[in-house]
Formats: structure tokens, sequence, C-alpha cells
């Protein structure tokens, strides 16, 4: 058993004596990756339902697997004994299985299956705090995000579509293995009038922007960059730098210990000084990230402090512009992960803090499809 998966047993048998549990069921595709350490347990992506479970005792742990999941599971995915087999037939009956496992027992799970008691808001807390092993997986996976993302952008041309664009940029990411929940495109107006821009046939004349949550190891990695084919209006360039201001006192007060309510109020107050007030109102501003894109958007009844070693991305939006990366928190300190040093960049400074932020990359037409 590797020492990750000590530890995250650890904080479930942690959990289980602070709630009087006896076991834990877990169910769900993000807890599966975590506790497992990466590994795959789910089939159809439409569902948060993993195809396989796992239990943990005070004593042991277990994977539950039916006909259809134990030999993938356990000869590509579990293969070093962490996790013990219960097994059965597609078929059959998985709760008359789990019987032995769980009757006269008070049991917790994170949806509340069999009877359980769904404890389904604690055991996603357990995943906030990142293992060293998560931060290297983050580390990774954030630089190649930015490397496919970042690539495929600067290879955009106008007349292509939007739609070509995401299929072009989420063909490149699973092709190393990444599943792409959110992929969004928009060009020109579209990215004034819509803040989740879905991609559509429209073709890209002027202007584009590309955002992606790409997820492999069950981790995920946010971002989003911006290209223009001709020299930015004077009205565009007010809306970044207002912009860069915003994202960057996001990043700069995103420190352990501090509720992250207030670090949105101090970026509503930028929002507010740079005359954008009202597109504050117009976009969730993002929040806490791991093992789902958001494992919490931050709004301003949130009683969420920020965790040494979590995962965060903010994601401020003023019509026409967006910024968005993922960075680990350490400390006082912010890690951003998803950067390649290959793009333009610009530093911003607040109160005696630099930090480094993409820029526009604008690129001269070179002639279209």
């Amino acid at each position: 058993m590797t020492k990750e998966i000590e530890e995250k047993l650890s904080r479930i048998r942690k959990l289980m004596e602070e709630e009087r549990l006896d076991a834990v069921l877990l169910t769900l595709t993000p807890n599966f990756f975590w506790v497992t350490g990466g590994k795959s347990g789910f089939v159809d992506k439409g569902t948060m339902d993993a195809a396989v479970k796992i239990l943990v005792d005070k004593e042991n742990a277990y994977v539950i697997c039916n006909s259809s999941e134990q030999f993938r599971v356990m000869e590509e995915e579990l293969v070093d004994g962490s996790f013990e087999l219960i097994s059965y037939l597609w078929h059959e009956d998985e709760l008359e299985r789990l019987k032995p496992y769980l009757q006269g027992k008070r049991a917790g799970s994170d949806s509340g299956i069999y009877g359980t008691i769904n404890i389904a808001d604690k055991i996603q807390k357990l995943r906030y705090t990142l293992t060293a092993e998560e931060e290297k997986r983050m580390r990774e996976i954030g630089l190649e995000c930015a490397q496919i993302l970042e690539e495929s952008v600067k290879q955009i041309v106008p007349g292509e579509t939007e739609l070509e664009v995401a299929g072009n940029v989420t063909g490149k990411l699973m092709a190393k293995g990444y599943q792409v929940p959110v992929c969004l495109v928009a060009s020109d107006d579209r990215m004034y009038k819509y803040r989740h821009p879905i991609p559509t046939e429209k073709m890209i004349e002027k202007y584009a922007m590309v955002a992606i949550c790409g997820q492999k190891y069950g981790l995920t990695i946010s971002m989003s960059r911006i290209i223009s084919f001709e020299p930015l209006t004077q009205e565009l360039q007010n809306r970044y730098d207002a912009l860069l201001k915003i994202d960057a006192t996001y990043i700069l007060n995103t420190k352990a210990g501090v509720l992250s309510r207030e670090i949105l109020e101090k970026a509503h107050a930028v929002y507010e000084a740079e005359g954008y007030e009202k597109d504050f109102h117009l976009h969730h501003q993002g929040g806490a990230l791991g093992y789902l894109t958001r494992d919490y958007c931050t709004n301003e009844r949130s009683t969420e402090c920020v965790c040494d070693h979590q995962g965060y991305s903010w994601n401020p939006t003023i019509a026409g512009v967006k910024l968005e990366d993922t960075y680990i928190i350490n400390g006082d300190k912010q890690e951003i992960v998803s950067e390649t040093g290959s793009w333009r960049y610009r530093d911003v400074t607040l109160n005696g803090k630099t930090v480094r932020r993409p820029d526009i990359w604008v690129k001269e037409k070179t002639g279209g499809k």
C-alpha cells in the first residue's frame, strides 16, 4: 500500500471516529479517483456514479466490482493489493453481496445508498488538502494542459469555426489521457454577450477565447487563453488591464486560512473601482477545485476557508475578456501550475507583490481557411 493511500484511509477512519461510524462506502467517481491515488473507476462520463465502489471499515479497505469491471480494475488499476476484492456477477444483487459487510453496522457514504448515512459534504472536505503526490500530479497535468491549450490557440486561423477549434483542443487532450468536461470557445461578438460560450458553427473572424477544464488522474486543471488577429482596440485594452488587476487581487489574496468570501469581497471592490461593477454579477468568480471542476464556487455567503495545499482557480470576467488559471496554495504563496513560460505575459504588482499573468496573444492575419 502506498503512503498516499495510507494517508487517505487514515483521513476516512478519523472521520469515522468523529461520526461514530463502523464503515464508509464511496460510490462517486471523484472519491474513487481520490482514495485510489488517481486510478479510474468510471465507465459512463454522463454520471457521477462510479462503476466500482470502495468500502472502508476500521481494519480493511475493499473494492467492490461486478464481473463487467473486475478484471480491468484489478489488472490495470488496483494492481498493488491495497484493496481487497469483493466481487459479484453483473446480474446479481450488489446489496445482497454487501450484507455481510454492512448488516448491523452504522455506515456512512457519499450518496446515502443502501440506507447509509449521507456524509458527502464531509467526505468532500477530506479531499481539499492535496498530498505531495497529488501536488506532483497537478504540476504535471497543469503544464501539459497549458502546452496543449496554448499551442492550439496559437494555431487558430480566421475562418475556422468555434466547433473546429474545440474539436482540436479536446482531441489533443484526450490523446494524452484527459477527460474534458468543459471546453468553451467564443469569438468576436459572442465574447461580449456570453459568459459560458458553448462553441458553435460560427466562423472566427478577429478574436477568440478558449477555456478548458482538463481532468487526468481525476484532478482538474482550469484555464483560458485569448488570441486576437488585429491590434487591440483601446476599449478592449482597458478592459483587459482592469481584468488583470481583478485577477491579481484574487490570486495574491488567496492564502491558507483566509475566508474565501473575504477574497471575493476584495476583488469585487476592484471591479467597482475600475468601472465594471455590473460585470461582477454576470458570472461566478470561481473558487476551489480538485477532483471536481469546482469543489465550491465562492459567493458572499460562503463559509469555507482556503486550505493549505489546496487547488484553486478564480475566473474573473469582463464582457469581452476572461482570465483563468489553476494554482496550488502553500501558506501565503500561490504556485501557478497551468503556465508554460512560452506565452506572452505581463507582470501585475499589487501592494508590493507581483504575479505574472498571461496577456492577450496578438497575431497578425496570415490568411484564413
